[in-house]
């Protein structure tokens, strides 16, 4: 197994490269994200979840981001890691939206959309926040779906929601977080992590842009 410091600089190299979620992109708006650490004896891999908002593109989608020493295709985004797993679409004629989550219809006066203006001009991204306090989990990848991508062998160590993530000013050697996930990959002990001050996963955190 790489050590820690050989971790760090890994991952250093891939966020440099645009090869690990960047949650400030211009073009894409993560919403919400959670992060699962593997490995085993000699092998480790990062794998971000992510709930997205691409207004130029598929709008509402979910994201699995692959890093690591054993990563099968390319390292961090790759088309076939794209996954619609609710739709978002204004209707002209009736002047409302239609929300779904996996093929199920969400009501939207069941919503809670508190609009951002200040932040933003998309109301489609309202009403994506809107869906975390009942469907975060139906709406990010399942095991089902990512498990494809986890080379055989390799043991789940960590799960998280909120983590210290990197940006431009801040690779990932320097952020409360991920020193920690490095220790975890290295030694398989999840103990070794600590939950950071300063999370910042929470979209409002990259706003604006």
């Amino acid at each position: 197994m790489e050590s820690p410091q050989q971790i760090l600089e890994f991952l250093d190299r891939r966020f440099n490269a645009i090869e690990m979620p960047c949650f400030g992109n211009m073009n894409i708006d993560y919403v919400s994200s959670r992060l699962l650490a593997f490995r085993d004896e000699t092998r480790w891999m990062l794998l971000f979840n992510s709930i997205t908002w691409c207004p130029a593109g598929q709008g509402l989608t979910t994201i699995v981001e692959c890093v690591g020493n054993c990563v099968q295709g390319r390292q961090g985004f790759d088309s076939d890691r794209i996954f619609i797993t609710g739709q978002i679409q204004y209707d002209e004629l009736l002047d409302t939206y239609r929300v779904n989550v996996r093929n199920k219809s969400i009501p939207i006066t069941e919503l809670e959309i508190i609009a951002h203006p200040d932040l933003y001009a998309d109301r489609e991204f309202d009403i994506a926040i809107a869906l975390l306090a009942d469907y975060r989990e139906e709406l990010l990848a399942s095991r089902d779906e990512y498990e494809k991508f986890i080379p055989e062998g390799l043991i789940e160590v960590l799960q998280l929601d909120e983590w210290h993530h990197p940006d431009w000013g801040c690779p990932p050697i320097q952020t409360e977080s991920f020193p920690l996930i490095a220790e975890v990959l290295f030694t398989g002990n999840s103990d070794l992590y600590t939950p950071p001050q300063k999370s910042n996963t929470s979209w409002h955190f990259w706003f604006p842009k």
